[in-house]
């Protein structure tokens, strides 16, 4: 066999199934590159894909098909007649060849309605392939510990974020804790210490409790001040200069991630509530309770008094209205009438002119705020949405109608075609309607007729240019949200991940954080499984942020190849767990980070974690009872 060509070897391997193609990986390297072909993985990843299996069920040729309905569907084929599969002379000598031409002809039309893929973007469809189909792993990174070792204390996380190498791909993974120092962990999939913390800080770095407290006084100091705001957008790193914004309360603290020393500290008038991201030399924008600043790094921090300022007004009635989202310049940035900003979009600056700006702001407000750099803090304008959005993300490509994706075998291919190579971005936000989970995708682009447009009106809106998924997203409120390869992966307020094509609706899989926390194929130490048993609860954690490690590459398209096995996920669950998600792959040992000393613990030691166990689950009983109360009364319109 290896004296055939390569051409008809692929045409005969395309018969194996995905098992056995892996399998045949190991024969030679001959049949290591032939069994990694993009165009049969691709190939693949359509067959197997939740429209083409639905599509299948529903052939008229299917067996468990009712036969009448099947007339039915092969008469709406002969009226759509785009993909004709009979032949007009039955008799002709060429007739079996024109019905496999033909054949060929609608299975080419449908695998073009489904790639995800636009013009110049590079997809390894084989890496695809295991992310859609692969059994998941769920790693969770080192605790954080701090006091007597016999004691086995650790912080919870308070934020994250991810130090990306020059490449973009995840190196360290930065997060503050509730004690007020920071912790690094190694995140970089080449690595043999992965998950492991490699460098931490003193206690109360962060909140500037410094040596001249005693030990539990700075402690409970610091952790009060870590956990009162609760943002989550609280953490920016700056991968070119290595260097770390951490927001606690109303300071925003820039730390130099090669020293972790603090090198400035600005004050804001109120608490923070988001950032941006941050990238050398965009000045970052901050966002709090009720006003929208530009911090640029390369001007020295202010003092306090020039950050202060009174909000007049701000709690009437009359802040409902729209013509109120901005109400002034007050010292250089944008005093908000409704509370408050959660998340920060910065769009690149050197896309074609769309008619929108650089920055998007989204929050308990049911309006995207919009803001171009250049004229801050004026106003550009507003986008209705109707939901309060939790978090905002952009693809580096245009926005593709809805009806020319979700479940149209018979759209031309040539008109997906012209849509993806429409120059422009999608703007993706992730919220809460009416209790139920909103998933939303709006187009931004030169072209007016595939773009929405925020203007100081605040009316005008192309409805063909957004979609708006709010009936198959999830019963409850979407947190997170971020790009996975060519999919889009959200986070639910029932602990769910779940991937969707990027029409936003087509699924692709799921699962539950906390079924993993349980035990399904991952290994978790000692006292996380304490943890689970106790104050977090098995089926009782969610994912409040989720960090792709491959930078997204919101401002240009990604041209070169993942290395395989490296584009995971970083999640930051409720409880203050740092975990990553992997596919294909069995996740790192944690058990070699736990020797026996540190899991002996004092009787007495055993009994008042138990106790705080108990309590932290009360608690927890008491909020989620609350917010079905709050649920169940939003349903009546209260």
């Amino acid at each position: 066999m290896r004296h055939l060509p390569e051409e008809l070897i692929l045409q005969i391997i395309a018969y194996l199934e995905p098992e056995e193609l892996v399998k045949l990986q190991y024969v030679s390297r001959q049949f290591l590159n032939l069994s990694r072909d993009n165009n049969l993985w691709r190939l693949l990843c359509f067959e197997h894909s939740a429209g083409e299996r639905r599509r299948r069920r529903l052939h008229p040729a299917s067996d468990d098909m009712d036969p009448r309905l099947a007339e039915l569907i092969r008469a709406a084929n002969e009226v759509a007649n785009a993909f004709p599969t009979s032949v007009h002379d039955a008799a002709a000598p060429s007739v079996e060849a024109q019905v496999q031409k033909n054949v060929g002809k609608r299975k080419a039309a449908l695998l073009a309605n489904w790639d995800p893929t636009y013009p110049g973007e590079r997809v390894d469809f084989y890496q695809e392939f295991i992310q859609r189909h692969a059994p998941h792993s769920m790693s969770w990174f080192q605790d954080a510990k701090h006091g007597h070792r016999d004691d086995n204390l650790h912080h919870e996380a308070t934020g994250a974020g991810i130090l990306y190498s020059e490449e973009g791909l995840a190196d360290k993974l930065v997060a503050p804790l509730e004690d007020g120092s920071i912790s690094i962990w190694d995140a970089s999939a080449s690595n043999e210490r992965q998950g492991r913390i490699i460098a931490t800080t003193a206690v109360g770095l962060l909140p500037n409790k410094g040596s001249d407290l005693d030990h539990d006084t700075r402690l409970a100091q610091s952790q009060a001040m870590m956990t009162e705001t609760g943002a989550v957008e609280c953490v920016s790193i700056d991968s070119r200069q290595k260097k770390g914004f951490f927001a606690v309360q109303n300071t925003l603290s820039e730390v130099d991630l090669q020293t972790l020393q603090v090198v400035s500290r600005t004050p804001y008038p109120f608490p923070i509530t988001a950032l941006s991201a941050a990238r050398h030399p965009t000045p970052i924008t901050v966002g709090t309770n009720w006003t929208v600043h530009l911090h640029d790094t390369r001007k020295p921090p202010s003092v306090p008094a020039a950050s202060h300022c009174e909000l007049i007004g701000g709690s009437t009635a009359a802040s409902n209205s729209l013509s109120r989202l901005e109400t002034g310049d007050f010292g250089g940035h944008v005093s908000l009438a409704q509370p408050g900003a959660l998340s920060i979009l910065h769009l690149p600056t050197t896309r074609e002119w769309d008619g929108n700006g650089d920055i998007w702001v989204a929050g308990r407000f049911t309006s995207f705020l919009n803001f171009d750099r250049r004229f801050f803090p004026r106003l550009r304008g507003t986008v209705h949405s109707g939901a309060r959005l939790s978090c905002l993300t952009a693809l580096p490509y245009p926005f593709v109608p809805h009806d020319l994706r979700v479940h149209r075998p018979y759209v031309n291919a040539a008109a997906i075609k012209e849509a993806k190579e429409t120059p422009g971005h999608t703007l993706i936000a992730t919220g809460e309607y009416k209790g139920k989970g909103s998933l939303e995708l709006y187009g931004l682009s030169p072209d007016p007729t595939r773009s929405i447009n925020s203007s100081d009106a605040r009316t005008t809106r192309n409805a063909g240019a957004c979609y708006q998924n709010r009936q198959t997203a999830s019963a409850s409120k979407l947190l997170s949200v971020a790009p996975h390869g060519t999919r889009i992966v959200f986070a639910d307020g029932d602990g769910n991940l779940k991937w969707v094509e990027r029409d936003g609706s087509t699924p692709v899989r799921h699962f539950n954080i906390n079924e993993s926390a349980a035990g399904m194929g991952t290994r978790t130490p000692a006292n996380a499984n304490a943890n689970a048993a106790g104050g977090a609860g098995v089926g009782e954690d969610i994912v409040k942020k989720i960090l792709p490690t491959v930078e997204s590459g919101v401002g240009s398209l990604r041209s070169v190849d993942v290395p395989l096995g490296r584009d995971n996920l970083v999640v930051w669950t409720g409880d203050g767990r740092l975990g990553m998600v992997g596919f294909g792959r069995e996740g790192w040992d944690e058990e070699v980070w736990f020797d026996a000393v540190e899991e002996v613990e004092s009787e007495e030691g055993r009994r008042r974690r138990e106790r705080e166990r108990e309590f932290a689950g009360e608690m927890r009983r008491a909020l989620e009872m609350q917010a079905r109360e709050a649920r169940w009364m939003r349903g009546y319109g209260l």
